[in-house]
């Protein structure tokens, strides 16, 4: 997949950033191997987010660093690195929800809270918490890629509006009914599940699910 980037409003990188991709231009090792090095654990997590739990994970961050590698030749210097690896990414996790086709994994290896496990959880309670992570996948399985991938940009990933539409390539008023709609129908679809409404407040970013 080798198609050119869009320029979106988002910070410009600096100095060093641009040496480094001078040097991943030029093919330098050294620059790929750092280039890969500082975005790859970040890049792992926003595709977790926005797919869920998935032995595809490998394959789509390797897609994203080949796509990035192949595309440094367009990198105009309009967005921070960060943001332009990142919008690879979330492009290729779109991409493969509208596919349909993805291999999940098994129950123990699902988390999607923020934060990790206190280590003095009891096994009985760490099995409820990816039961409830599994069982709000499978709601988030409900809505449309463009809706999913938008509201968990903004509650998750907690990017502001502005940010999300950069990243998903659409305008602000679009990403905004996006994430409206997708709260709506998450709400519905626990309306008589408090269990899975109270996971979904600590879940997804602390929003308010009033």
């Amino acid at each position: 997949m080798n198609r050119p980037l869009p320029a979106f409003a988002v910070p410009s990188p600096g100095g060093e950033e641009l040496a480094l991709v001078a040097g991943c231009r030029a093919g330098d090792r050294a620059s790929l191997d750092r280039f890969f090095r500082t975005y790859v654990s970040y890049v792992e997590r926003v595709i977790v987010r926005l797919l869920g739990p998935s032995s595809d994970l490998q394959d789509l961050v390797q897609s994203t660093f080949t796509e990035a590698i192949q595309s440094f030749d367009r990198f105009r210097g309009e967005a921070s690195l960060k943001t332009w690896v990142t919008r690879i990414a979330v492009h290729l996790a779109t991409h493969q929800l509208r596919t349909g086709v993805r291999r999940h994994v098994p129950l123990e290896l699902v988390a999607l809270a923020q934060q990790p496990l206190a280590s003095d959880c009891s096994a009985d309670v760490q099995v409820s918490v990816r039961q409830l992570a599994r069982q709000l996948y499978h709601l988030l399985d409900r809505l449309a890629p463009k809706k999913r991938v938008a509201f968990l940009l903004y509650a998750v990933e907690e990017y502001p509006i502005d940010e999300v539409a950069a990243l998903t390539g659409a305008s602000r008023a679009a990403t905004k009914s996006r994430i409206w709609f997708a709260r709506r129908e998450l709400l519905a679809a626990v309306k008589s599940r408090p269990e899975l409404r109270a996971f979904l407040q600590t879940s997804l970013g602390g929003e308010s699910w009033r």
